[in-house]
């Protein structure tokens, strides 16, 4: 137990340390967040001293900007399950290793959603007054105390989920299904719950007929698995770019220029393999001993030994697949090319594998693998492999990392753009629905609608907003409709279209009219004052902060830079 605890902390502080390695560019980011994040923090000071008096919220209208934020995070936070059920349910490989950084998200969102509720409250520090035994929560009877619930409760779900699978990764060791299938499922739950039980805070208010819809909760999720995949999509791209290097250079840096497929392979120094060079590879990797005996004498004719230099490829990218390889000595990186640049998928160390995708998939390699280091591979033609992988060890732990490959494939990025595209129309409609149900009927209850799309008794601060947001979601629409929005630059033009859009929706567009006008009758409009907005941009600074140091410290583990075998080195 002390060991585990003790190897743990080591884990712990080498990803810490991580976080503090860059280029110009990592610490230009991290240092303008940094300072947008001290700007909100002294604009908050001034609203501890002065009381949200500095706001624009006021006792007609006493949630905005923060709680509008909040709305839309929670969706953001939810929609991190649109990438698990793919994967879990429907076994989609391409989103597989998306859904780490899907739920990397969903803990930057939740983290923010905290913040902003914070923030709202004009006396944080009465916070006390909903800890169980101290205070009073009145679980089940206020939606509040549900809300704390199920956002606190899927905060530590994503935390644990991602800190286990990264750190099994870490390890070099198979994830145990016991250990975190339970807890995805019961996150595929809760990830709807959240969003579901902010949208009951809003219905069960009686009193304001603007939310008093049952319409509500689906529009939330709708709206959500709208703007969360979007999300997903643009940061996907940035940590593609940014862990990618010219596709002219090689890994080896220095080394000679790598080629495509049509150039000419390089010499390889090869000799038939041994029964002690399986002896060796067993050594790295036990599984291979659950083969018998005469079993590997049997397929040993077949096997290869093969040396490469540092910086020689072993396989490249567009090639045709024949063979599986095994680490024997040496690391080899696996580098695969996307869009002109080469990012690392893959660090390959003794008695791990590569190649062996594409040979059993009978399809063109996926990538380029290069030896980072002098190394020995033992060269394993596809009918040996799948000889060995009769033996359900083997079997279980070729499969298991199969998936252990840092993959963001245009491919994976259209699977998300499809869910977007599904829940973007489901959206539209359903707020042609609210529509209708509103401005048919014409009831009293109409004027916050009223005040909302076309202005009330002289006033209309959020008409250019809400029209805003309906012009951006329509266009959105048509352009995921279309192949148009297929092409990368097209798609990342429709995303920022649907996240601005939905911002304004679910925030401006749904919190604020329901206080307009007041149970009075009177028509109390809002602004966000210049502190507030300040205080907004630094959570949100905050938020993708949290969120960088995430990706910076989960990247190098899901390429097998950063690993248990290598502890010693410095990094």
């Amino acid at each position: 137990m002390i060991t585990a605890i003790r190897n743990y902390m080591v884990f712990l502080g080498r990803c810490a340390r991580v976080a503090f390695v860059g280029d110009w560019r990592y610490f230009a980011w991290m240092g303008i967040l940094s300072v947008i994040c001290l700007i909100g923090l002294n604009a908050y000071c001034k609203q501890l001293v002065h009381g949200l008096v500095v706001t624009g919220m006021s006792d007609e209208v006493s949630w905005g900007v923060y709680i509008s934020n909040f709305t839309f995070l929670v969706g953001v936070a939810a929609a991190a399950v649109m990438m698990v059920i793919p994967v879990y349910i429907y076994r989609n490989e391409e989103l597989h290793d998306l859904v780490i950084f899907g739920e990397l998200l969903a803990v930057a969102a939740i983290i923010m959603c905290l913040a902003f509720v914070t923030v709202d409250l004009g006396r944080p520090d009465h916070f006390w007054h909903l800890i169980p035994g101290i205070g009073e929560i009145n679980f089940p009877n206020s939606m509040l105390s549900w809300d704390v619930i199920v956002l606190n409760g899927y905060l530590l779900l994503n935390i644990y989920i991602c800190g286990y699978l990264l750190y099994t990764r870490y390890r070099g060791k198979t994830p145990s299904k016991w250990f975190y299938i339970p807890f995805v499922f019961i996150a595929i739950v809760w990830a709807i719950s959240i969003h579901t039980v902010t949208a009951f805070l809003y219905v069960g208010l009686g009193g304001r007929p603007f939310w008093n819809a049952s319409i509500i909760g689906p529009r939330f999720l709708a709206s959500a698995f709208t703007a969360g995949p979007a999300l997903i999509i643009l940061a996907m791209q940035v940590v593609r770019y940014v862990t990618g290097t010219p596709a002219v250079r090689s890994f080896a840096r220095g080394g000679a220029e790598q080629g495509g497929p049509d150039v000419a392979p390089v010499s390889l120094d090869q000799r038939p393999a041994s029964a002690e060079d399986l002896g060796t590879l067993a050594s790295h990797l036990p599984e291979l001993n659950s083969v018998p005996e005469e079993v590997r004498r049997e397929l040993l004719a077949d096997l290869k030994v093969v040396s490469a230099a540092a910086g020689t490829p072993l396989l490249r990218q567009g090639e045709t697949a024949e063979h599986a390889f095994f680490v024997l000595k040496g690391e080899v990186v696996v580098e695969r090319e996307e869009g002109g640049r080469y990012r690392v998928t893959r660090n390959a160390v003794p008695g791990e594998q590569f190649g062996e995708v594409s040979a059993l998939a009978d399809t063109a390699r996926a990538a380029t693998a290069t030896a980072k280091v002098a190394s020995e591979v033992l060269q394993v033609p596809v009918d040996a492999l799948r000889k060995m992988m009769e033996y359900s060890r083997m079997n279980k732990m070729v499969r298991a990392r199969m998936s252990e490959r840092l993959m963001i494939t245009d491919r994976a990025l259209l699977t998300l753009r499809s869910i977007v595209q599904v829940s973007m129309i489901i959206n539209v409609f359903l707020l042609i629905n609210e529509l209708f149900k509103e401005f048919y009927s014409h009831t009293h209850h109409v004027a916050s609608s009223q005040y909302l799309f076309f202005g009330l008794d002289g006033k209309h601060a959020l008409v250019p907003w809400i029209w805003t947001a309906i012009a951006f979601n329509l266009v959105a629409m048509v352009l995921l409709i279309l192949p148009l929005s297929r092409s990368l630059k097209w798609l990342n033009v429709t995303c920022v279209l649907c996240i601005v859009g939905i911002w304004i929706e679910k925030g401006m567009g749904m919190v604020v009219p329901g206080f307009v006008p007041t149970p009075l009758g009177e028509v109390i409009e809002y602004q966000p004052t210049m502190n507030e907005t300040m205080v907004c941009l630094g959570i949100w600074a905050f938020g993708l902060l949290c969120y960088t140091v995430l990706l910076r410290m989960s990247v190098p583990i899901l390429q097998g830079q950063l690993t248990k075998a290598n502890e010693g080195e410095r990094g």
